[in-house]
């Protein structure tokens, strides 16, 4: 049996109509170490995003590493695995891989090419067991910029459908690379993109393939893995089919998210067969709206503030 835990968009460095997150991502962190050791997790997999921008603060690098840090410590036997979203710079996050990969931390930040072929053995990642037995397989895919996709310099020449299926052609050129190493064993497949039929969130999300095509449907994927680990939209949801999951952001990142119970997907692998489950995550500091429905006269603020009886010596970073 493998536990994998699935979660993704962190944006870290996110800040809020100017407010920063800091204090929210420390607490969910906190979390999520937590999780890891009472679950007894296996593989941790981070699908994109990582930092809110492609140039993230020193700040927000320190957090982010000291987390890796701390999981590690925590855990010290599992494998963590993180690819670029659209948000982060893939060749920033895969600067320190030489010295990741030696505490088993692997980072796919794009895709690398030789003649326009993929170098398909960068993306495989085995998971092993004390013995060194292969249990499953990681296919890892970063978020997909046009330069990861072959012959796609004249694209505004062609019409929207040619992205999805050099999509296709990419994760079935990937798997038929790498298909004898595989061997029959389970596979994990990663992406960060958006799959038809995913709820947005507005003011979140946005369009991210090449020339500005929106989704890919579920059959992008290879047939043959039994879990999917989504990326990009932040309420968790499955899509297509049961094992094609985004695990969803840690908390709101728009008032748009208010209502979604964040979360991250734990998935367990038997005989070759995943089960999924969602461990939710609590909100470090609440996020509230007045009235909770509708709208209201801005002279009955006062009143609807008072009537929620918050603490006046509350922290700034744990206000609402």
């Amino acid at each position: 049996m493998t536990r994998i835990l699935h979660t993704a968009d962190w944006h870290i460095g996110h800040t809020l109509r100017g407010y920063g997150r800091e204090y929210e991502h420390i607490s969910v962190f906190d979390q999520l170490i937590q999780i890891v050791v009472d679950q007894q997790v296996d593989v941790l997999v981070i699908a994109g995003d990582i930092f809110d921008s492609q140039n993230p603060s020193g700040e927000a690098q320190q957090l982010f590493y000291r987390t890796l840090s701390r999981l590690r410590a925590a855990r010290s036997k599992m494998k963590i695995v993180i690819i670029a979203g659209n948000h982060d710079s893939g060749s920033r996050l895969e600067a320190p891989n030489a010295l990741l990969a030696s505490l088993d931390m692997h980072v796919i930040g794009s895709v690398r090419r030789v003649h326009n072929r993929a170098i398909a053995e960068r993306h495989l990642i085995s998971v092993r067991d004390s013995s060194n037995v292969v249990q499953l397989n990681i296919l890892a895919v970063s978020h997909l910029t046009a330069g990861c996709l072959p012959n796609l310099s004249r694209l505004q020449d062609e019409s929207g459908s040619l992205v999805v299926e050099k999509v296709r052609e990419l994760y079935a050129d990937l798997f038929r690379q790498l298909e004898a190493e595989l061997d029959g064993h389970p596979l994990i497949v990663t992406g960060h993109l958006h799959v038809i039929g995913g709820e947005l969130s507005d003011s979140s999300e946005r369009r991210i393939l090449a020339g500005g095509e929106h989704a890919v449907p579920h059959s992008v994927f290879p047939e043959q893995a039994c879990y999917v680990a989504l990326g990009h939209l932040h309420k968790p949801q499955r899509v297509g089919a049961d094992h094609i999951r985004y695990s969803g952001s840690l908390f709101p990142l728009s008032a748009s998210e208010h209502q979604y119970s964040h979360s991250v997907t734990l998935v367990t692998i038997e005989g070759g067969v995943a089960s999924y489950e969602q461990i939710p995550l609590l909100r470090p500091v609440p996020f509230l709206r007045l009235p909770t429905k509708g709208t209201m006269p801005a002279v009955d603020l006062p009143s609807q503030l008072e009537a929620l009886h918050l603490p006046p010596d509350l922290p700034e970073e744990q206000r609402s």
